[in-house]
């Protein structure tokens, strides 16, 4: 087993009930709120009026993401939907650019975004060279080729960080044979096979199956975005969502041992342990709940399991984080540290989870921790791009 490619990660089928329940809902709430905008024809606006800055961000929201790609076509979300984005008329791309407009797209899991930054003086022009790409967009060969290339080097970035590598193969483990057990740039051998068909496939169903919302940070009112939005968005057809499969987790807790280290991961010599809880019940009633455990388990020091980076010298990045997959809230710490540490650091955490599924948290740290998770909700939500959360607002 060659040093580079040690990465030990496991599951617990679910967080102690205890510990969870423990920490208590806290009080949390976005200095700003969304409003919602529903259009004639079905779509939905989340609107959030910022009058400090005179700049508008749009996120075209497109509902499925990875989770819509079957076997063999792993990346087609992301494939599609930076073509999808893409403007081909180049006298206008080159007016955007002059403009100030930045155009980004992705996707993630469960969803897929477009997403544009514009002084708010060129926001309707703008909404409408996007909105106009996105009803006929232009999936040619060149072009499918172009993302591809781009695509691959991505993925060969993403399989040097470790960490990054180490949470494919989490999802691996925890989503066995979904498609949210592969890379979002997907395997090169199903990028290499996706062709035209594939991509007008997924572009219907995201675009004509009422899989489409826009969510909206601007200074400018709420009619004009409105009438924005309805004069360029008035091709869609109304329809009902479609029903979304739901992938079952894994319900036993893998246990790390010879040929467990994940193969994702090509950099230099290094390891990362991770330990995920799929936290039980639904995302809206559990969403703060989670985010304060997040805060007193693993968010930096002072938290619950900083001495093991401290005190013990068992890793040099140390942290937790939440991730929304599948509807599921699902809490992952991780580590990174060199080979040899590996086994003690997966030991001692898994020593602090159980120690702390047994003792609870005290009552005092629940208090502190309330404080600190309030705190930082409320200076996150002063970014602008924290209060679009990756292009999907936070459960309320």
């Amino acid at each position: 087993m060659k040093n580079r490619n040690i990465v030990w990660s496991g599951i617990l089928a679910g967080l102690v009930a205890w510990l969870f329940l423990t920490a208590a809902r806290p009080g949390l709430a976005q200095p700003l709120a969304f409003e919602l905008i529903n259009l004639p024809n079905g779509i939905k606006i989340f609107y959030q009026q910022d009058p400090g800055v005179k700049f508008s961000t749009v996120v075209f929201h497109l509902a499925g993401g990875q989770s819509l790609e079957k076997t063999g076509q792993s990346g087609l979300a992301y494939l599609a939907t930076r073509l999808m984005a893409e403007v081909t008329d180049e006298d206008r791309l080159a007016g955007l650019l002059a403009s100030g407009v930045n155009l980004s797209a992705g996707s993630r899991a469960d969803f897929s975004i477009i997403r544009l930054d514009v002084p708010s003086q060129h926001l309707g022009r703008t909404l409408e060279i996007v909105a106009s790409g996105l009803k006929k967009p232009l999936f040619s060969g060149p072009r499918i080729d172009n993302v591809r290339k781009t695509m691959k080097l991505e993925a060969r970035k993403e399989a040097c960080r470790l960490v990054e590598s180490a949470l494919v193969c989490l999802r691996r483990q925890i989503f066995p044979g979904s498609p949210y057990s592969q890379s979002l740039y997907g395997l090169e051998r199903d990028l290499t096979s996706l062709g035209k068909k594939d991509i007008s496939g997924f572009y219907e169903s995201v675009v004509s199956g009422g899989e489409l919302s826009l969510i909206v940070v601007s200074d400018l009112e709420k009619k004009i975005i409105q009438e924005q939005a309805v004069q360029c968005l008035s091709w869609v057809k109304k329809s009902e969502p479609a029903q979304r499969k739901v992938f079952p987790v894994a319900e036993k807790k893998q246990e790390p041992g010879p040929g467990s280290a994940c193969d994702y991961y090509q950099g230099p010599a290094g390891a990362a342990i991770v330990l995920a809880y799929i936290l039980p019940g639904e995302l809206q009633d559990i969403y703060p709940a989670a985010y304060l455990l997040e805060k007193i388990i693993g968010e930096g020091p002072g938290s619950l399991i900083w001495s093991l980076r401290q005190e013990s010298g068992l890793a040099y990045n140390l942290n937790s984080r939440l991730e929304v997959i599948g509807g599921r809230a699902i809490f992952v710490c991780y580590m990174e540290t060199e080979p040899d540490l590996a086994r003690p650091g997966l030991n001692s955490l898994e020593e602090a989870f159980n120690r702390l599924s047994q003792e609870g948290l005290d009552p005092e740290v629940i208090t502190n921790g309330k404080t600190l998770a309030r705190n930082s909700y409320r200076r996150e939500s002063l970014e602008r791009d924290n209060r679009l959360g990756g292009g999907q607002p936070r459960p309320s």
